[in-house]
């Protein structure tokens, strides 16, 4: 039987100083995403350097590359660094520097680099003289942020809302604008500001000639300090806010204004830019997070965190599910998601081709599609290597002579000839096959009324500390007609109109939330149906905290993914 044909993987993965070294050996241009061991390469620039090589590399002069600062020593100053950098190297020699992910330089870098090489292979010009860019070390405050916090499809940046908009209770005002054009509240804190601290974040202004009058403003009494997050780009599997729920002829007949696309957009618009004020630099929002919440997720973050998956077999998640789970933690992993699955054949034969050839193949399709496997991405520093050094040889006869102790031997079930247990080879094949147990998700997410009046600004807070990117967001009155709609699925239980009166009562605020595995995180996050049950089984999802009653219980999520797409598409015609 023919096999699929096999896609060519786009960038070399580089993890070592030999293949660093090896790297700077080839012909052509090559263009080098640095990334931290802890959050992994660059997702958002895949399809731009796609775009690139199929437009440009057919002679086979452009290459990309993902390499690991975090073991390459020529790459020591990026290491722990939140923004994305892109080297560019050429004959040998890293030539230049792109930070953050600045789409139209990226490009133009490259376009412009591949012509020079192809008239200099081709004997048009002669090779300049180029100095080689020299990496040094900064001497600024580094970043630290937990993974659960930051997300390398996000932008962070800090805000001040000044003494005199506290002292005129306009905080909660402010907040509320700035989450309603789509950003998040990543942390926050009122403190009165010292005078260093306040020359540091308004140094562009020490020319001014009111400056020292200014400083002495700011320190004269307490300032509410925000870290903001916003997605670095909207892409286009959720449609634009202004495009949504309207056909041609509406869009034609009623403008739409544009989104905000900054924070000083935000608050200009609202004049509110007297009030509070943005750090839009990059680099230097990096520098005030810092400077401003020197322990935001710093305990949570080591230098070698990433995440590898982990599979438990059908026969041992039978027998042994909670002993494995206990000893996968008594090893120190944070079990960051999982998701048990039943695998279809074709699921089974994707995820295991590269061993379709062998003898053992029948026998792991047959027992792999048997019953549920549990599927964890497991974090902790090193955690590839560690996981695959407690799971020990693959063949149990191997195991059990060479290493009895190793959790292959310890949990293998005498009636199956296979181990029980699976671990990625690589932190490239971790986040390859992450990917396929746990692909990025959208799905839709409620504040109930009484909830949005009451603790919206909590509620959107722990939303975004647990990880999610609010794609879409808007606060909108559900119609009596528009809940019976919503609802539908409830439509005949004895709760079904009283359910559908108190959502037409007042605003609610819906969300698309995106990440991986977002259905199920978000149900988890939301907690059990009734309060009640809530605060005991699961004291720290929203329902345990905000809820009143089942009526009344904070929030509203998707029950599964099929239900998320329907749902997200409702709404998108209908209720925005």
């Amino acid at each position: 039987m023919a096999g699929k044909k096999k896609e060519v993987q786009l960038q070399a993965v580089i993890t070592n100083q030999s293949q660093w070294d090896e790297m700077l050996l080839t012909k052509g241009v090559t263009v080098i995403d640095v990334y931290q061991a802890w959050c992994g390469p660059c997702k958002a620039v895949i399809n731009l350097f796609r775009k690139l090589k199929n437009e440009h590399g057919e002679d086979d002069l452009l290459h990309f590359a993902v390499a690991e600062a975090d073991s390459i020593v020529t790459l020591q100053t990026f290491r722990d660094k939140c923004e994305p950098v892109f080297l560019f190297c050429v004959d040998g020699k890293i030539i230049a520097l792109v930070r953050g992910t600045n789409a139209p330089l990226l490009s133009k870098t490259v376009i412009e680099l591949l012509e020079e090489e192809r008239k200099i292979l081709a004997g048009e010009i002669e090779r300049p003289e180029v100095q080689e860019l020299v990496f040094l070390e900064e001497k600024e405050s580094e970043v630290y942020i937990e993974e659960s916090q930051l997300d390398e499809g996000v932008i962070y940046t800090v805000a001040i809302i000044k003494p005199d908009a506290i002292a005129d209770g306009r905080v909660e005002e402010i907040k509320q604008k700035i989450t309603e054009a789509g950003f998040g509240i990543a942390a926050e804190e009122e403190k009165t500001l010292t005078e260093e601290q306040v020359r540091d974040f308004y140094s562009r202004n020490i020319e001014q000639p009111d400056f020292e009058d200014f400083v002495t403003f700011m320190t004269g009494g307490p300032s509410h300090i925000l870290i903001v997050s916003k997605p670095k780009e909207v892409t286009d599997t959720v449609p634009q806010w202004k495009e949504l729920g309207k056909s041609d002829e509406d869009i034609s007949a009623e403008p739409q204004p544009e989104k905000p696309n900054s924070l000083q957009e935000v608050l200009e618009s609202e004049n509110m830019l007297n009030l509070c004020d943005v750090e839009d630099s990059v680099e230097d929002a990096s520098r005030q997070l810092a400077f401003f919440f020197p322990d935001f997720g710093k305990k949570k973050i080591g230098q070698n965190v990433e995440k590898t998956l982990a599979l438990i077999r059908p026969s041992l998640l039978k027998e042994r599910r909670n002993s494995i789970l206990k000893r996968i933690k008594d090893d120190g992993f944070t079990i960051a998601m999982q998701r048990e699955i039943v695998l279809t054949e074709e699921q089974a034969r994707q995820f295991y081709k590269e061993h379709e050839n062998e003898d053992f193949f029948p026998t792991l399709l047959e027992h792999m599609t048997s019953g549920p496997t549990l599927a964890l991405a497991l974090i902790r520093e090193n955690a590839v290597q560690h996981w695959r050094d407690l799971l020990g040889p693959k063949t149990l006869e191997e195991a059990k002579e060479k290493s009895p102790a190793s959790l292959r031997s310890e949990y293998a079930v005498d009636s199956v000839p296979l181990n029980q247990l699976h671990g990625s080879a690589s932190p490239g094949e971790a986040e390859k096959e992450l990917g396929f147990f746990f692909p990025v998700e959208h799905t839709l997410a409620v504040i109930k009324p009484t909830a949005v009046k009451e603790h919206k600004d909590n509620i959107l807070q722990k939303v975004t500390n647990a990880g999610f990117i609010v794609s879409q967001m808007k606060e909108t009155n559900f119609t009596h007609e528009m809940a019976t709609q919503f609802y539908k699925t409830h439509e005949g239980k004895p709760f079904f109109d009283q359910l559908v009166n108190y959502m037409s009562e007042g605003p609610s605020m819906i969300m698309i939330l995106t990440k991986e595995n977002a259905v199920e995180d978000w149900r988890q996050l939301m907690g059990p149906t009734d309060p009640d049950v809530a605060k005991e089984s699961s004291p720290d999802s929203l329902r345990a905290q905000f809820a009143q009653d089942i009526l009344r219980n904070a929030v509203h999520g998707s029950s599964n993914k099929e239900h998320a797409l329907k749902s997200i598409e409702y709404v998108l015609e209908r209720l925005i």
